[in-house]
């Protein structure tokens, strides 16, 4: 697959280290000389300097005939008006990364895909249902849900007291249960398990269930499953702000920042929580907000 990423931040660099080491065609496309040296000495992609918006550019780094356009500058018109570029010049499909959570909503969808942006990628919204979901589900690893939740994919590790430690895979296959074991995950080493496999104390075990069942893994992987509430949450980011804004009342958050401006904004836009001008290193401060009650 051919694949032209325009910036060469953070983002940008981590995708393009993903996507080179699955031995994808990928362009990095950035007017930092400097960011795209590194990138062009330490993995196997192509690099080109040039403004992420000029249509010269994008040609001359082949977007006409790639597969896919990701457009990660920091700045989210720049990315929108890239992949409009980059979709007028021939890319099978774009995705821009945004700041603006009105972009994501589904009644805003057609509006950018008519002016070229298939996608849009808003990480501050993906962390924060990453941070919402280790919330609810603190007993597992890894969550992912598949098919519209129809199919849930977990990750649990294997305590010592689980009932399922030292079982065989084709034990287990004689019992009557709910879920299918996908993958173990042992000292780094991803197994694809079969019949022989035998399930250890600490092995991250990858569970294929539905959502009715799920729950009955708690028990068989020796795990409790806690109700939290109380959230310190150290630092008033974008991601604190969305996740405060997409969590609702579920929990109680309080935020702690040493930055007094920054909490009179974080006051505004997060009016439920709790906010601390406070440095999260100050033992007094930490215990003024009640963590040895969290």
């Amino acid at each position: 697959m051919k694949i032209v990423i325009a910036g060469s931040g953070e983002v940008g660099t981590h995708l393009a280290k993903l996507l080179s080491n699955e031995e994808q065609d990928i362009t990095v496309v950035d007017s930092d000389g400097e960011k795209l040296s590194m990138l062009d000495s330490n993995y196997n992609l192509l690099t080109f300097k040039g403004s992420p918006t000029s249509f010269s550019t994008l040609r001359q780094a082949g977007v006409e005939d790639c597969d896919l356009f990701i457009a990660v500058t920091p700045f989210e018109t720049r990315n929108i008006i890239a992949c409009a570029i980059a979709k007028s010049l021939g890319a099978s499909k774009t995705v821009a990364r945004i700041d603006n959570y009105e972009f994501k909503d589904p009644a805003n969808h057609d509006f950018f895909v008519h002016i070229g942006a298939d996608d849009m990628i808003y990480p501050e919204y993906l962390a924060a249902i990453e941070i919402i979901q280790a919330l609810r589900h603190n007993w597992v690893r890894h969550w992912f849900e598949l098919h519209n939740g129809e199919l849930i994919l977990v990750g649990v590790k294997l305590r010592d007291n689980a009932p399922l430690k030292g079982m065989q895979l084709k034990e287990l296959g004689m019992t009557e249960h709910s879920f299918h074991v996908a993958a173990i995950k042992r000292n780094h080493e991803t197994i694809i398990p079969g019949g022989h496999d035998r399930l250890e104390v600490n092995d991250i075990v990858y569970f294929m269930t539905t959502r009715e069942h799920v729950d009955s893994l708690v028990a068989l992987c020796g795990k409790t499953q806690r109700k939290i509430r109380d959230v310190l949450i150290m630092g008033g980011s974008r991601i604190a702000i969305r996740l405060c804004a997409m969590a609702g009342d579920e929990f109680n958050f309080k935020i702690m920042d040493m930055d007094r401006d920054r909490c009179l904004v974080l006051s505004e836009k997060c009016p439920d929580a709790t906010i601390i001008n406070a440095d999260a290193r100050d033992t007094d401060a930490l215990l003024d907000a009640g963590i040895t009650d969290m």
